[in-house]
């Protein structure tokens, strides 16, 4: 493993992390704080821009070096008024809400229900699909090797032919469950949530062969704004140029206060920046925190991020979409699976040998952009079981991802382990893990089965947003 500080080292400052985070237990606070003052923080709104400053003050007032936002042009989408009304075997309204992204317009169409919409379910409907409007469920398919995503399945539907989109929630309670319907632009088709209890209603319409017509008519709106990634910075002493990023998104859904889905990961993010401004002085390298805009929307704020910065030396990234959840810890690196091994003797060294740890690239959260640039990346995040595989998410995504789900201790005792990690990835004598080639990037993607789906999402490869390599150090 690479060489680590002196143990006295850590058996000094660690102490400091946990008295600084344990005493005063703040992260639950502060993240109950951000929801109550910024609501939603949806993507380009007001309260998002908003949230934003009261972000950099927060890491102005914990000490570190310095604070400051950085803005970039993204698209702001505006819900209006949605409607789904079946035309026949009867008339009758559904309740529903729109997709971010969906765009205005009215479609008419048959209904085509594919379950859990797995590769299988929509080939052996293919005929069905020109003009249909196609309703899938949110579950993962049972007996597929991988989970699929809203866009893989919104893709393939749309692929087929598809007049209009019905997202349906495969856990009861009453909620549709949102989510952009495509990344950074409005979706070629009209695109609608509905909960499990109405899917079913339109599933029983079915029954018997009968055809169930249906009319979806939305005029949401869309403009152009700017949106903000808010950045701090401890600045290494010795090896500055070297830079850490341990980043999340700050922004969430409208519907919603996304008080778990993304507050509680920046709520870690802040505690960890106010633990770590204690070293000013006695880190190697730079450490930079950073709050993304516009992560539901499509990753916009990390992709901004990674291209306005590619000339540095980004030696690490860390994304914590979904730290602060529970319990049970998990970091996946994105490709770098040779590295396993000097991570969990880091994380042995730690104690924290019960987090779990794996390389499993994901297409759908900020660690991506970075690591489609080439740039070491991971994951983490935290839950408790829910039993449930018809709601991935939970309550994320709905309008009950609310302060009354925030786990205040979950929050303290994952930024006290992120803490401890920054502390010995900012003293260690060097990282191992190494940058890729784009293209590099390109093939791990293809290993893993992943570049069929973002054809279906109709997103750039990493050897083409960087043709010519990261252009990083």
């Amino acid at each position: 493993m690479a060489k680590l500080q002196d143990s006295s080292f850590y058996t000094e400052l660690d102490p400091l992390i946990l008295n600084k985070l344990y005493a005063s237990s703040q992260g639950g606070a502060f993240n109950e704080e951000l929801c109550l003052l910024h609501g939603a923080r949806f993507g380009g709104s007001p309260e998002e821009q908003n949230a934003a400053v009261y972000l950099k003050d927060k890491l102005l007032e914990y000490g570190l070096d310095a604070a400051w936002t950085e803005g970039f042009t993204a698209p702001y989408w505006m819900r209006k008024n949605t409607s789904l009304k079946v035309e026949e075997p009867q008339q009758l309204e559904i309740e529903c809400i729109a997709l971010p992204n969906c765009p205005p317009g009215t479609v008419t169409g048959p209904l085509v229900y594919l379950g859990d919409g797995d590769p299988q379910t929509y080939a052996d409907n293919a005929a069905k699909l020109q003009g249909a409007i196609v309703m899938v469920s949110t579950a993962n398919p049972a007996f597929y090797h991988r989970g699929m995503h809203r866009g893989e399945k919104l893709g393939r539907a749309l692929q087929g032919g598809a007049a209009g989109f019905i997202w349906m929630r495969g856990e009861g309670g009453g909620l549709p469950e949102t989510g952009s319907a495509r990344f950074g632009r409005l979706c070629e088709v009209p695109v609608i949530s509905v909960s499990l209890e109405n899917g079913m209603t339109l599933q029983r319409l079915a029954r018997g062969g009968k055809t169930v017509t249906l009319t979806i008519t939305s005029d949401n709106d869309a403009i152009t704004t700017t949106s903000y990634n808010v950045i701090g910075e401890i600045k290494g002493s010795q090896l500055p140029e070297e830079i850490i990023v341990v980043g999340g998104h700050y922004d969430g859904h409208d519907i919603s206060q996304g008080a778990v889905d993304n507050g509680s990961g920046i709520a870690v993010i802040w505690e960890a920046a106010k633990a770590m401004a204690q070293f000013k002085g006695k880190l190697t390298r730079t450490i930079r925190f950073i709050g993304f805009a516009q992560e539901e929307m499509g990753l916009l704020g990390s992709d901004a991020y990674v291209k306005a910065h590619a000339g540095e030396n980004i030696v690490f990234m860390l994304n914590l979409d979904g730290a602060g959840g529970g319990f049970f810890g998990r970091m996946a690196l994105q490709g770098w699976s040779q590295d396993l091994v000097w991570l969990r003797q880091l994380f042995a060294s730690m104690g924290e040998g019960h987090v779990r740890l794996g390389d499993s690239i994901s297409i759908y959260s900020d660690m991506y952009p970075f690591a489609a640039a080439g740039i070491p990346a991971g994951s983490y995040s935290s839950s408790n079981p829910s039993g449930s595989s018809g709601a991935p998410r939970g309550y994320g995504h709905t309008y009950w991802d609310t302060i009354d789900k925030i786990n205040s201790r979950a929050i303290m005792l994952d930024a006290i382990m992120v803490s401890r990690f920054l502390l010995r990835m900012a003293t260690v004598d060097e990282i191992p893990l190494k940058r890729k080639e784009p293209q590099e990037t390109t093939a791990k993607l293809e290993e893993r089965g992943l570049l069929e789906v973002m054809a279906y999402e109709q997103r750039p490869l990493p050897h083409e947003d960087w043709p010519n390599g990261s252009k990083s150090k």
